[in-house]
Protein backbone atom coordinates (compact mmCIF):
# COMPACT_ATOMS: atom_id res chain seq x y z
CA UNK A 1 0.00 0.00 0.00
CA UNK A 2 1.20 3.70 -0.73
CA UNK A 3 1.95 5.61 2.15
CA UNK A 4 1.10 9.27 0.81
CA UNK A 5 1.35 10.86 4.64
CA UNK A 6 -1.13 13.52 5.24
CA UNK A 7 -3.47 14.43 2.19
CA UNK A 8 -3.47 18.16 1.98
CA UNK A 9 -6.88 19.42 -0.09
CA UNK A 10 -8.15 22.80 -1.44
CA UNK A 11 -11.55 24.21 -1.61
CA UNK A 12 -12.62 26.41 -4.55
CA UNK A 13 -15.86 28.16 -3.50
CA UNK A 14 -17.37 31.65 -4.34
CA UNK A 15 -16.86 32.69 -0.48
CA UNK A 16 -17.34 30.85 2.96
CA UNK A 17 -21.31 30.73 2.80
CA UNK A 18 -22.08 27.04 1.71
CA UNK A 19 -25.43 25.45 1.25
CA UNK A 20 -25.92 22.51 3.69
CA UNK A 21 -25.05 19.86 1.81
CA UNK A 22 -21.97 21.11 0.92
CA UNK A 23 -21.01 22.06 4.84
CA UNK A 24 -21.80 18.45 4.97
CA UNK A 25 -19.12 17.08 2.57
CA UNK A 26 -16.50 19.36 4.13
CA UNK A 27 -17.40 18.37 7.77
CA UNK A 28 -17.00 14.51 6.70
CA UNK A 29 -13.80 15.55 5.35
CA UNK A 30 -12.37 17.14 8.31
CA UNK A 31 -13.67 14.46 10.28
CA UNK A 32 -11.09 11.39 9.04
CA UNK A 33 -7.95 11.41 9.72
CA UNK A 34 -4.68 12.54 7.80
CA UNK A 35 -6.67 14.78 5.50
CA UNK A 36 -6.84 18.62 6.08
CA UNK A 37 -7.60 21.34 4.34
CA UNK A 38 -4.63 23.42 2.99
CA UNK A 39 -6.18 25.94 0.67
CA UNK A 40 -9.09 28.29 0.02
CA UNK A 41 -9.37 29.23 -3.71
CA UNK A 42 -11.92 32.21 -3.42
CA UNK A 43 -13.44 32.92 -7.33
CA UNK A 44 -16.30 35.87 -7.50
CA UNK A 45 -19.33 34.07 -9.34
CA UNK A 46 -19.76 34.67 -12.82
CA UNK A 47 -20.48 38.00 -13.61
CA UNK A 48 -23.49 38.81 -15.95
CA UNK A 49 -23.43 38.88 -19.77
CA UNK A 50 -23.51 42.08 -21.48
CA UNK A 51 -26.90 43.56 -21.92
CA UNK A 52 -28.40 41.34 -18.70
CA UNK A 53 -30.76 43.27 -18.21
CA UNK A 54 -32.66 43.34 -21.40
CA UNK A 55 -32.11 39.26 -21.50
CA UNK A 56 -33.08 38.77 -18.18
CA UNK A 57 -36.60 40.56 -19.03
CA UNK A 58 -36.96 38.66 -22.04
CA UNK A 59 -36.45 35.17 -20.00
CA UNK A 60 -38.66 36.29 -17.07
CA UNK A 61 -41.39 37.20 -19.30
CA UNK A 62 -41.87 35.29 -22.03
CA UNK A 63 -40.91 31.50 -21.01
CA UNK A 64 -38.96 31.44 -17.49
CA UNK A 65 -41.40 33.44 -14.82
CA UNK A 66 -42.75 30.37 -13.66
CA UNK A 67 -38.95 28.89 -12.86
CA UNK A 68 -38.37 32.41 -11.54
CA UNK A 69 -41.34 32.42 -8.71
CA UNK A 70 -40.70 28.41 -8.33
CA UNK A 71 -37.44 28.46 -7.92
CA UNK A 72 -37.96 31.61 -4.89
CA UNK A 73 -41.11 30.48 -3.61
CA UNK A 74 -40.23 26.86 -3.22
CA UNK A 75 -37.17 25.58 -3.67
CA UNK A 76 -35.32 28.23 -2.03
CA UNK A 77 -37.44 28.33 0.62
CA UNK A 78 -38.15 25.06 1.64
CA UNK A 79 -34.78 22.99 0.80
CA UNK A 80 -32.46 21.62 3.47
CA UNK A 81 -29.82 20.95 1.19
CA UNK A 82 -29.60 24.80 0.47
CA UNK A 83 -29.81 26.31 3.51
CA UNK A 84 -26.64 28.37 4.31
CA UNK A 85 -24.35 27.28 6.83
CA UNK A 86 -21.37 30.39 7.10
CA UNK A 87 -17.90 28.30 7.85
CA UNK A 88 -15.72 31.16 8.70
CA UNK A 89 -14.82 29.51 12.11
CA UNK A 90 -14.05 26.10 10.35
CA UNK A 91 -11.70 27.76 8.13
CA UNK A 92 -10.21 30.61 10.33
CA UNK A 93 -6.85 29.29 9.78
CA UNK A 94 -6.93 27.97 6.02
CA UNK A 95 -4.51 30.05 3.94
CA UNK A 96 -6.97 31.65 1.02
CA UNK A 97 -6.10 33.12 -2.20
CA UNK A 98 -8.42 34.89 -3.89
CA UNK A 99 -8.26 34.41 -7.98
CA UNK A 100 -9.87 35.85 -11.12
CA UNK A 101 -10.66 33.78 -13.30
CA UNK A 102 -10.76 35.34 -16.96
CA UNK A 103 -11.62 34.31 -20.19
CA UNK A 104 -9.35 33.17 -23.04
CA UNK A 105 -10.87 33.69 -26.45
CA UNK A 106 -14.50 32.81 -25.80
CA UNK A 107 -13.91 30.33 -23.26
CA UNK A 108 -14.19 30.90 -19.77
CA UNK A 109 -12.76 29.77 -16.85
CA UNK A 110 -9.06 30.09 -16.97
CA UNK A 111 -6.71 30.74 -14.44
CA UNK A 112 -3.57 33.42 -14.02
CA UNK A 113 -0.18 31.62 -14.58
CA UNK A 114 0.67 33.47 -11.17
CA UNK A 115 -2.41 32.49 -9.90
CA UNK A 116 -1.55 28.77 -10.75
CA UNK A 117 2.20 29.09 -9.36
CA UNK A 118 0.64 30.32 -6.04
CA UNK A 119 -1.85 27.37 -6.11
CA UNK A 120 1.35 25.05 -6.97
CA UNK A 121 3.35 26.13 -4.14
CA UNK A 122 0.20 24.53 -1.71
CA UNK A 123 1.12 21.18 -3.09
CA UNK A 124 -2.32 19.81 -3.17
CA UNK A 125 -3.62 16.18 -3.14
CA UNK A 126 -6.77 17.56 -4.74
CA UNK A 127 -9.25 20.53 -5.05
CA UNK A 128 -12.60 20.18 -4.53
CA UNK A 129 -15.22 22.73 -6.23
CA UNK A 130 -18.16 24.12 -5.27
CA UNK A 131 -19.65 27.35 -6.70
CA UNK A 132 -20.42 27.84 -10.77
CA UNK A 133 -18.71 28.56 -13.83
CA UNK A 134 -16.99 26.55 -15.97
CA UNK A 135 -13.34 25.83 -15.10
CA UNK A 136 -10.59 24.85 -17.69
CA UNK A 137 -6.99 24.62 -18.45
CA UNK A 138 -3.33 24.09 -16.28
CA UNK A 139 -5.43 24.21 -12.94
CA UNK A 140 -7.27 21.03 -13.64
CA UNK A 141 -3.59 18.98 -13.43
CA UNK A 142 -2.29 21.34 -10.47
CA UNK A 143 -3.39 18.65 -7.43
CA UNK A 144 -2.06 15.51 -7.65
CA UNK A 145 -5.21 14.02 -8.06
CA UNK A 146 -7.17 16.98 -9.96
CA UNK A 147 -10.01 18.83 -9.35
CA UNK A 148 -13.18 17.73 -8.04
CA UNK A 149 -16.61 18.40 -8.52
CA UNK A 150 -20.22 16.90 -8.31
CA UNK A 151 -22.36 16.10 -11.26
CA UNK A 152 -26.33 15.35 -10.52
CA UNK A 153 -27.66 13.48 -13.30
CA UNK A 154 -26.93 9.86 -15.25
CA UNK A 155 -24.60 11.15 -17.71
CA UNK A 156 -25.79 8.41 -20.21
CA UNK A 157 -29.27 10.43 -19.87
CA UNK A 158 -28.94 13.77 -19.21
CA UNK A 159 -26.84 16.56 -19.13
CA UNK A 160 -27.45 20.42 -18.31
CA UNK A 161 -29.99 21.94 -15.82
CA UNK A 162 -31.69 21.94 -12.93
CA UNK A 163 -30.55 18.53 -11.49
CA UNK A 164 -32.51 16.08 -10.77
CA UNK A 165 -35.71 17.99 -11.82
CA UNK A 166 -36.15 16.16 -15.74
CA UNK A 167 -35.96 12.52 -14.08
CA UNK A 168 -39.28 13.38 -12.37
CA UNK A 169 -40.40 15.18 -15.61
CA UNK A 170 -39.83 12.43 -17.37
CA UNK A 171 -40.64 9.40 -15.30
CA UNK A 172 -37.28 7.99 -14.12
CA UNK A 173 -37.53 6.01 -11.00
CA UNK A 174 -33.90 6.33 -10.01
CA UNK A 175 -31.76 9.79 -10.06
CA UNK A 176 -28.07 9.52 -10.40
CA UNK A 177 -25.16 11.49 -9.60
CA UNK A 178 -21.01 11.69 -9.34
CA UNK A 179 -18.02 12.93 -8.32
CA UNK A 180 -15.96 13.48 -11.35
CA UNK A 181 -11.98 14.99 -11.27
CA UNK A 182 -12.12 17.31 -14.42
CA UNK A 183 -10.71 17.92 -17.31
CA UNK A 184 -10.43 19.96 -20.20
CA UNK A 185 -13.96 19.35 -21.57
CA UNK A 186 -16.80 19.93 -19.89
CA UNK A 187 -18.88 17.04 -21.33
CA UNK A 188 -15.67 14.69 -19.85
CA UNK A 189 -14.93 13.50 -16.80
CA UNK A 190 -13.42 10.75 -15.02
CA UNK A 191 -15.77 9.08 -12.73
CA UNK A 192 -14.55 8.78 -8.68
CA UNK A 193 -17.59 7.83 -7.74
CA UNK A 194 -21.09 7.54 -8.82
CA UNK A 195 -24.43 6.45 -7.58
CA UNK A 196 -28.58 6.21 -7.61
CA UNK A 197 -31.09 7.11 -5.45
CA UNK A 198 -35.25 6.46 -5.92
CA UNK A 199 -36.42 9.15 -7.42
CA UNK A 200 -38.97 11.29 -4.99
CA UNK A 201 -41.71 11.54 -7.86
CA UNK A 202 -43.66 13.36 -5.77
CA UNK A 203 -41.50 16.78 -4.79
CA UNK A 204 -38.93 18.28 -6.67
CA UNK A 205 -37.52 19.84 -3.34
CA UNK A 206 -36.65 16.36 -1.83
CA UNK A 207 -35.53 14.42 -4.25
CA UNK A 208 -32.85 17.07 -4.86
CA UNK A 209 -32.24 17.29 -1.09
CA UNK A 210 -31.92 13.34 -1.24
CA UNK A 211 -29.05 13.38 -4.22
CA UNK A 212 -27.88 16.49 -2.95
CA UNK A 213 -27.38 15.11 0.73
CA UNK A 214 -26.74 11.14 -0.15
CA UNK A 215 -24.16 12.37 -1.94
CA UNK A 216 -21.97 14.45 0.38
CA UNK A 217 -19.90 11.99 2.16
CA UNK A 218 -18.62 10.81 -1.76
CA UNK A 219 -15.32 12.91 -1.23
CA UNK A 220 -14.50 11.55 2.03
CA UNK A 221 -15.12 8.17 0.56
CA UNK A 222 -12.63 8.94 -2.23
CA UNK A 223 -9.86 10.19 0.26
CA UNK A 224 -10.53 6.66 1.77
CA UNK A 225 -9.83 4.94 -1.47
CA UNK A 226 -6.58 6.86 -1.78
CA UNK A 227 -5.40 6.22 1.86
CA UNK A 228 -5.72 2.76 1.01
CA UNK A 229 -3.72 2.98 -2.04
CA UNK A 230 -7.03 2.00 -4.45
CA UNK A 231 -6.35 4.87 -6.90
CA UNK A 232 -6.54 3.19 -10.55
CA UNK A 233 -10.05 4.66 -10.94
CA UNK A 234 -8.42 8.05 -10.17
CA UNK A 235 -6.91 8.19 -13.68
CA UNK A 236 -8.26 6.15 -16.08
CA UNK A 237 -9.69 7.53 -19.38
CA UNK A 238 -12.56 10.09 -18.90
CA UNK A 239 -16.06 8.92 -19.75
CA UNK A 240 -17.69 11.49 -22.67
CA UNK A 241 -21.30 11.99 -22.30
CA UNK A 242 -23.47 12.31 -25.05
CA UNK A 243 -26.63 12.92 -23.39
CA UNK A 244 -29.04 15.28 -24.87
CA UNK A 245 -28.56 18.91 -23.50
CA UNK A 246 -31.35 20.04 -20.73
CA UNK A 247 -32.38 23.52 -19.76
CA UNK A 248 -34.41 25.33 -17.09
CA UNK A 249 -37.77 24.33 -18.19
CA UNK A 250 -40.50 27.00 -19.58
CA UNK A 251 -43.74 28.09 -18.41
CA UNK A 252 -45.13 25.28 -20.34
CA UNK A 253 -42.84 22.46 -19.41
CA UNK A 254 -43.56 23.69 -15.51
CA UNK A 255 -46.60 23.68 -15.70
CA UNK A 256 -46.94 19.94 -16.61
CA UNK A 257 -44.18 19.05 -14.19
CA UNK A 258 -46.77 20.59 -11.09
CA UNK A 259 -49.67 18.80 -12.71
CA UNK A 260 -47.55 15.68 -12.55
CA UNK A 261 -46.28 15.88 -9.08
CA UNK A 262 -50.24 16.47 -8.02
CA UNK A 263 -50.81 13.10 -9.48
CA UNK A 264 -47.72 11.11 -8.46
CA UNK A 265 -48.56 12.67 -4.84
CA UNK A 266 -52.81 11.77 -4.96
CA UNK A 267 -51.76 8.40 -6.63
CA UNK A 268 -49.20 7.49 -3.58
CA UNK A 269 -51.58 8.64 -1.10
CA UNK A 270 -54.13 6.82 -2.22
CA UNK A 271 -52.33 3.70 -1.97
CA UNK A 272 -50.63 4.44 1.21
CA UNK A 273 -54.38 5.01 2.55
CA UNK A 274 -56.15 2.22 1.05
CA UNK A 275 -54.12 -0.59 -0.07
CA UNK A 276 -51.07 -2.69 1.95
CA UNK A 277 -48.33 -4.95 1.22
CA UNK A 278 -48.72 -8.59 2.34
CA UNK A 279 -46.06 -11.05 1.94
CA UNK A 280 -45.98 -15.26 2.04
CA UNK A 281 -43.05 -17.93 1.14
CA UNK A 282 -42.60 -19.53 -1.44
CA UNK A 283 -40.19 -22.94 -1.73
CA UNK A 284 -38.31 -23.45 -5.05
CA UNK A 285 -37.32 -27.40 -5.05
CA UNK A 286 -33.69 -26.83 -6.97
CA UNK A 287 -30.39 -24.90 -5.63
CA UNK A 288 -30.06 -21.05 -4.91
CA UNK A 289 -27.66 -21.10 -8.46
CA UNK A 290 -30.14 -21.85 -10.79
CA UNK A 291 -31.40 -18.36 -10.54
CA UNK A 292 -28.45 -17.16 -12.15
CA UNK A 293 -29.90 -18.74 -15.34
CA UNK A 294 -31.11 -15.94 -17.92
CA UNK A 295 -34.96 -16.10 -17.64
CA UNK A 296 -34.76 -18.95 -15.30
CA UNK A 297 -38.29 -19.31 -13.35
CA UNK A 298 -38.27 -22.31 -11.11
CA UNK A 299 -41.61 -23.56 -9.99
CA UNK A 300 -42.49 -22.54 -6.40
CA UNK A 301 -44.96 -23.75 -4.23
CA UNK A 302 -46.69 -21.20 -1.92
CA UNK A 303 -47.44 -21.39 1.47
CA UNK A 304 -50.96 -20.67 2.46
CA UNK A 305 -52.23 -17.46 2.17
CA UNK A 306 -51.85 -15.43 5.67
CA UNK A 307 -54.78 -13.32 7.07
CA UNK A 308 -55.22 -10.27 5.68
CA UNK A 309 -53.73 -8.04 8.12
CA UNK A 310 -50.85 -10.44 8.33
CA UNK A 311 -47.49 -10.72 6.41
CA UNK A 312 -44.59 -13.54 6.50
CA UNK A 313 -41.19 -12.62 4.67
CA UNK A 314 -37.48 -12.94 5.11
CA UNK A 315 -37.42 -16.22 5.20
CA UNK A 316 -34.63 -18.43 6.60
CA UNK A 317 -34.06 -22.22 6.79
CA UNK A 318 -32.36 -25.37 8.07
CA UNK A 319 -32.49 -28.55 6.58
CA UNK A 320 -32.81 -31.86 8.90
CA UNK A 321 -33.01 -35.08 6.42
CA UNK A 322 -36.22 -34.69 4.26
CA UNK A 323 -37.69 -32.00 6.53
CA UNK A 324 -37.07 -27.97 6.26
CA UNK A 325 -37.44 -25.40 9.15
CA UNK A 326 -37.72 -21.70 8.21
CA UNK A 327 -37.68 -19.10 10.34
CA UNK A 328 -39.97 -15.99 9.22
CA UNK A 329 -40.56 -12.25 10.42
CA UNK A 330 -44.24 -12.67 11.47
CA UNK A 331 -45.79 -8.93 10.79
CA UNK A 332 -49.09 -7.74 11.75
CA UNK A 333 -50.42 -4.50 10.51
CA UNK A 334 -53.00 -3.91 13.58
CA UNK A 335 -49.91 -3.45 15.80
CA UNK A 336 -47.31 -2.50 13.33
CA UNK A 337 -44.94 -4.83 14.67
CA UNK A 338 -43.08 -8.21 13.69
CA UNK A 339 -41.79 -11.15 15.69
CA UNK A 340 -39.90 -13.99 14.47
CA UNK A 341 -41.90 -17.50 13.90
CA UNK A 342 -41.27 -20.67 12.78
CA UNK A 343 -42.48 -22.44 9.98
CA UNK A 344 -42.18 -26.52 9.26
CA UNK A 345 -42.38 -29.07 6.67
CA UNK A 346 -44.88 -31.55 7.43
CA UNK A 347 -44.88 -34.87 5.46
CA UNK A 348 -47.92 -34.58 3.34
CA UNK A 349 -45.60 -31.58 2.10
CA UNK A 350 -47.30 -29.00 3.65
CA UNK A 351 -45.93 -26.46 6.33
CA UNK A 352 -46.91 -25.83 10.08
CA UNK A 353 -49.20 -22.82 10.68
CA UNK A 354 -46.46 -19.75 12.08
CA UNK A 355 -45.65 -20.27 15.88
CA UNK A 356 -43.54 -17.37 17.19
CA UNK A 357 -40.10 -18.33 18.87
CA UNK A 358 -38.45 -14.63 19.41
CA UNK A 359 -40.71 -11.74 20.46
CA UNK A 360 -39.08 -8.73 21.70
CA UNK A 361 -40.85 -5.11 22.67
CA UNK A 362 -39.31 -3.96 19.58
CA UNK A 363 -40.26 -5.02 15.92
CA UNK A 364 -38.22 -7.42 14.41
CA UNK A 365 -37.41 -8.95 10.52
CA UNK A 366 -34.99 -10.38 8.80
CA UNK A 367 -33.80 -13.72 10.89
CA UNK A 368 -30.89 -14.69 9.26
CA UNK A 369 -29.67 -17.95 10.03
CA UNK A 370 -26.22 -19.79 9.83
CA UNK A 371 -25.11 -22.84 11.04
CA UNK A 372 -21.26 -22.87 12.60
CA UNK A 373 -19.10 -25.56 14.61
CA UNK A 374 -22.74 -27.50 15.37
CA UNK A 375 -24.74 -24.45 16.59
CA UNK A 376 -27.56 -22.79 14.75
CA UNK A 377 -27.25 -18.69 15.39
CA UNK A 378 -29.49 -16.15 13.82
CA UNK A 379 -28.29 -12.63 13.48
CA UNK A 380 -31.01 -9.72 14.16
CA UNK A 381 -31.18 -6.20 13.91
CA UNK A 382 -32.93 -4.22 16.50
CA UNK A 383 -34.49 -0.65 15.72
CA UNK A 384 -34.88 0.60 18.56
CA UNK A 385 -31.36 0.88 20.73
CA UNK A 386 -30.14 0.29 17.42
CA UNK A 387 -27.96 -3.14 17.52
CA UNK A 388 -26.84 -5.54 15.65
CA UNK A 389 -27.63 -9.49 18.52
CA UNK A 390 -26.74 -12.84 17.76
CA UNK A 391 -28.65 -15.36 19.21
CA UNK A 392 -27.69 -19.32 19.47
CA UNK A 393 -30.25 -21.46 19.76
CA UNK A 394 -30.79 -23.77 22.82
CA UNK A 395 -33.24 -26.07 21.12
CA UNK A 396 -33.46 -25.13 17.78
CA UNK A 397 -35.95 -23.80 16.50
CA UNK A 398 -37.81 -23.06 19.59
CA UNK A 399 -35.26 -22.17 22.18
CA UNK A 400 -32.98 -19.00 21.70
CA UNK A 401 -30.76 -17.05 23.89
CA UNK A 402 -28.86 -14.26 23.31
CA UNK A 403 -25.19 -14.28 23.27
CA UNK A 404 -23.60 -11.15 21.91
CA UNK A 405 -23.80 -7.83 20.59
CA UNK A 406 -21.70 -7.90 17.24
CA UNK A 407 -22.44 -3.87 16.24
CA UNK A 408 -23.85 -1.40 18.82
CA UNK A 409 -25.33 1.87 17.68
CA UNK A 410 -26.11 1.49 14.25
CA UNK A 411 -29.68 1.16 12.41
CA UNK A 412 -28.67 -1.87 10.46
CA UNK A 413 -31.01 -3.25 7.71
CA UNK A 414 -30.97 -6.83 7.14
CA UNK A 415 -27.62 -7.59 8.30
CA UNK A 416 -25.82 -10.26 6.62
CA UNK A 417 -23.01 -12.07 7.99
CA UNK A 418 -21.00 -15.05 5.95
CA UNK A 419 -17.53 -16.39 5.86
CA UNK A 420 -15.18 -15.66 2.69
CA UNK A 421 -11.56 -15.69 2.63
CA UNK A 422 -10.88 -16.38 5.94
CA UNK A 423 -12.72 -13.96 7.26
CA UNK A 424 -16.53 -13.00 8.53
CA UNK A 425 -18.36 -10.14 7.20
CA UNK A 426 -21.44 -8.39 7.98
CA UNK A 427 -23.33 -6.40 5.20
CA UNK A 428 -26.28 -4.11 6.21
CA UNK A 429 -27.51 -0.98 5.21
CA UNK A 430 -28.12 1.77 7.49
CA UNK A 431 -31.57 2.47 8.19
CA UNK A 432 -31.20 6.16 9.45
CA UNK A 433 -29.20 7.28 6.24
CA UNK A 434 -32.00 5.86 3.84
CA UNK A 435 -32.50 2.21 4.20
CA UNK A 436 -32.19 1.22 0.39
CA UNK A 437 -29.51 3.49 -0.20
CA UNK A 438 -25.60 2.70 1.17
CA UNK A 439 -23.79 -0.61 1.47
CA UNK A 440 -21.96 -0.66 4.87
CA UNK A 441 -19.58 -3.37 6.03
CA UNK A 442 -17.42 -5.07 8.52
CA UNK A 443 -15.38 -7.66 9.22
CA UNK A 444 -13.91 -10.24 11.60
CA UNK A 445 -11.91 -12.92 12.60
CA UNK A 446 -14.16 -14.67 14.92
CA UNK A 447 -17.92 -14.54 14.56
CA UNK A 448 -18.43 -13.31 18.09
CA UNK A 449 -15.90 -10.32 16.67
CA UNK A 450 -14.61 -7.85 17.42
CA UNK A 451 -16.58 -6.74 14.56
CA UNK A 452 -14.07 -3.74 12.57
CA UNK A 453 -15.36 -1.18 10.04
CA UNK A 454 -14.45 -1.90 6.47
CA UNK A 455 -11.76 0.75 5.89
CA UNK A 456 -14.03 2.25 2.81
CA UNK A 457 -17.35 1.83 4.29
CA UNK A 458 -19.71 2.30 3.16
CA UNK A 459 -19.15 0.69 -0.02
CA UNK A 460 -21.71 1.85 -2.34
CA UNK A 461 -24.63 4.07 -3.29
CA UNK A 462 -27.55 1.96 -5.42
CA UNK A 463 -31.11 1.78 -4.25
CA UNK A 464 -31.01 -1.09 -7.29
CA UNK A 465 -28.54 -3.40 -5.44
CA UNK A 466 -27.19 -2.22 -1.83
CA UNK A 467 -29.63 -3.39 0.49
CA UNK A 468 -29.27 -7.19 1.18
CA UNK A 469 -31.75 -9.62 0.45
CA UNK A 470 -30.46 -13.47 1.25
CA UNK A 471 -28.01 -15.60 2.07
CA UNK A 472 -24.49 -15.06 0.06
CA UNK A 473 -23.33 -17.92 -2.30
CA UNK A 474 -20.17 -19.51 -3.98
CA UNK A 475 -20.85 -21.24 -7.48
CA UNK A 476 -18.61 -22.08 -9.60
CA UNK A 477 -15.42 -20.64 -7.52
CA UNK A 478 -17.03 -16.86 -6.82
CA UNK A 479 -18.87 -15.70 -4.44
CA UNK A 480 -22.47 -13.99 -5.21
CA UNK A 481 -24.84 -11.72 -3.00
CA UNK A 482 -28.51 -11.25 -3.39
CA UNK A 483 -29.37 -7.67 -3.03
CA UNK A 484 -32.80 -5.75 -3.18
CA UNK A 485 -33.76 -3.92 -6.24
CA UNK A 486 -36.04 -0.87 -4.46
CA UNK A 487 -35.86 1.50 -7.48
CA UNK A 488 -39.78 1.18 -8.68
CA UNK A 489 -41.10 -0.18 -4.91
CA UNK A 490 -39.68 -1.37 -2.17
CA UNK A 491 -38.63 -4.76 -2.19
CA UNK A 492 -39.44 -4.93 -6.17
CA UNK A 493 -37.02 -7.61 -7.25
CA UNK A 494 -33.59 -9.42 -6.19
CA UNK A 495 -30.88 -8.46 -7.96
CA UNK A 496 -27.67 -10.79 -7.50
CA UNK A 497 -23.71 -9.20 -7.81
CA UNK A 498 -21.15 -11.09 -7.97
CA UNK A 499 -18.27 -10.20 -5.78
CA UNK A 500 -15.39 -9.41 -7.79
CA UNK A 501 -13.00 -7.77 -4.78
CA UNK A 502 -13.54 -8.09 -0.90
CA UNK A 503 -10.67 -7.19 1.29
CA UNK A 504 -10.20 -4.99 4.60
CA UNK A 505 -10.07 -1.94 1.81
CA UNK A 506 -11.53 -3.04 -0.81
CA UNK A 507 -14.78 -4.10 -2.59
CA UNK A 508 -16.28 -4.27 -6.23
CA UNK A 509 -19.52 -5.90 -7.15
CA UNK A 510 -21.08 -6.05 -10.15
CA UNK A 511 -25.20 -7.04 -10.88
CA UNK A 512 -25.19 -10.00 -13.06
CA UNK A 513 -28.93 -11.45 -13.13
CA UNK A 514 -32.43 -9.84 -11.86
CA UNK A 515 -34.94 -11.99 -10.03
CA UNK A 516 -37.92 -10.49 -10.68
CA UNK A 517 -40.74 -11.40 -9.32
CA UNK A 518 -43.67 -14.35 -10.40
CA UNK A 519 -46.18 -12.42 -12.34
CA UNK A 520 -48.49 -15.10 -12.75
CA UNK A 521 -48.44 -16.56 -8.81
CA UNK A 522 -50.70 -15.07 -6.65
CA UNK A 523 -47.74 -12.72 -5.33
CA UNK A 524 -46.75 -11.07 -8.66
CA UNK A 525 -46.23 -7.41 -7.24
CA UNK A 526 -42.72 -8.06 -5.37
CA UNK A 527 -39.87 -10.23 -4.09
CA UNK A 528 -37.38 -9.08 -1.69
CA UNK A 529 -35.26 -12.27 -0.03
CA UNK A 530 -34.03 -15.45 -1.55
CA UNK A 531 -31.99 -17.74 0.51
CA UNK A 532 -30.32 -20.93 0.55
CA UNK A 533 -31.57 -24.10 2.08
CA UNK A 534 -29.53 -26.95 0.56
CA UNK A 535 -30.29 -28.18 -2.21
CA UNK A 536 -33.79 -26.12 -2.48
CA UNK A 537 -34.69 -22.28 -2.19
CA UNK A 538 -36.70 -20.11 -0.60
CA UNK A 539 -37.68 -16.55 -1.63
CA UNK A 540 -41.09 -14.51 -0.56
CA UNK A 541 -43.37 -12.71 -2.67
CA UNK A 542 -45.38 -9.66 -2.60
CA UNK A 543 -49.01 -8.61 -3.57
CA UNK A 544 -51.02 -5.30 -3.04
CA UNK A 545 -54.04 -5.73 -1.09
CA UNK A 546 -56.97 -3.53 0.46
CA UNK A 547 -57.91 -4.17 4.24
CA UNK A 548 -60.63 -2.26 5.78
CA UNK A 549 -58.70 -1.00 8.78
CA UNK A 550 -55.52 0.00 6.35
CA UNK A 551 -56.94 3.65 6.38
CA UNK A 552 -56.86 3.84 9.83
CA UNK A 553 -53.54 2.65 10.83
CA UNK A 554 -52.04 3.87 7.99
CA UNK A 555 -53.87 7.77 9.37
CA UNK A 556 -51.93 6.35 12.40
CA UNK A 557 -48.16 6.02 10.79
CA UNK A 558 -48.57 9.22 9.23
CA UNK A 559 -48.88 10.57 12.37
CA UNK A 560 -46.30 9.51 14.06
CA UNK A 561 -43.99 10.06 11.23
CA UNK A 562 -44.82 13.74 11.38
CA UNK A 563 -44.29 13.96 15.17
CA UNK A 564 -41.19 12.79 14.52
CA UNK A 565 -40.45 14.91 11.95
CA UNK A 566 -41.63 18.00 13.77
CA UNK A 567 -39.37 17.01 17.03
CA UNK A 568 -36.72 16.14 14.53
CA UNK A 569 -36.63 19.93 13.21
CA UNK A 570 -36.89 21.56 16.73
CA UNK A 571 -33.32 20.25 17.07
CA UNK A 572 -32.05 21.00 14.10
CA UNK A 573 -30.20 24.12 15.03
CA UNK A 574 -26.67 23.59 13.17
CA UNK A 575 -25.10 22.05 10.54
CA UNK A 576 -23.93 19.34 12.90
CA UNK A 577 -27.44 18.79 14.12
CA UNK A 578 -28.41 18.59 10.41
CA UNK A 579 -25.53 16.06 9.66
CA UNK A 580 -27.06 13.82 12.28
CA UNK A 581 -30.16 14.13 10.68
CA UNK A 582 -29.03 12.87 7.48
CA UNK A 583 -26.04 10.29 8.51
CA UNK A 584 -23.96 11.55 6.10
CA UNK A 585 -20.84 11.96 7.70
CA UNK A 586 -18.47 9.36 8.86
CA UNK A 587 -19.75 10.17 12.15
CA UNK A 588 -16.25 8.35 13.68
CA UNK A 589 -15.47 4.69 13.18
CA UNK A 590 -18.53 2.86 14.48
CA UNK A 591 -17.30 0.25 17.16
CA UNK A 592 -18.45 -2.97 17.16
CA UNK A 593 -18.14 -4.65 20.86
CA UNK A 594 -19.42 -8.10 22.27
CA UNK A 595 -21.84 -8.62 25.25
Amino acid sequence: MEDIGQMRFGIMCNGLTFPAWAACCLQSLLALEGVKPNLLIITPEPGPPHGWREKLRKVVLLKGLFWFLYRRLFIDTRSTALRPIHMEHAFSEVPRVVCDVFREGNCPGYFSNEEIATIRGYELDFILRFGTGVIRGDILNVPRYGVWSFYYGDEEKYRGDPPCFWEIYNGDVVTGASLRRLTDCPDAGIILHKGFFKTVNQSYVRNRDAAFFGSADWAARVCKDIRNGCTTHLNVSPLRSTAPVFHTPNNWQLVRFILKLIRNFLMNQFNSLFRIDQWNIGIGNVPIHTFLTPEAKPEICWLPKPARGRSLADPFGIREGSRTTILVEDYHYRTQKGCISVVKSMANNSFSAPKPVIDLPVHLSYPYLLEFQDDVFCVLAREHGPEVSLYRAKVFPNNWVKIGTLIKGFAAMDPTVFPYEGRWWLLCTDGDAGPDNKLYAWYASDLLGPWLPHAATPLKTDVRSSRPAGTPFVHQGELYRPAQDCSETYGGAVVLNRIIRLTPTEFEEEPVRVVKPYPNSPYPDGLHTISSVGDITIIDGKRRIFIPHAFREVLRSKINRVRRYVLGRLGSISVFATMNSYRLGEQGARESVED
